[in-house]
């Protein structure tokens, strides 16, 4: 793909469609992260701070990417019809 179709489409992308990319990126993660995390705390029975943190911080973005997006796509919509009508 060439840059300047690259940089098109990208110009083009919606923020919900940025939000459900990293919205399936947090949940594979936040359930990797969880499952591995877990399958650890229970074979060496000590909890990992560096997993937990991770599972929480990939379970944050799974959890507000959607509606964060979803909410940014209204505001400029309403920005959009704003402009069309006067």
């Amino acid at each position: 793909m060439s840059d300047g179709l690259r940089e098109e489409v990208r110009k083009d992308m919606r923020p919900i469609l940025f939000g459900t990319i990293w919205f399936v990126i947090g949940m594979f993660c936040w359930l990797t992260f969880g499952c591995i995390g877990g399958i650890r705390e229970a074979v060496t029975g000590q909890e990992d701070p560096y997993w937990l943190a991770l599972t929480g911080l990939f379970g944050v973005l799974f959890f507000f990417s959607m509606p964060v997006a979803i909410i940014i796509e209204i505001v400029a919509w309403i920005k959009r019809r704003g402009e069309k009508s006067g």
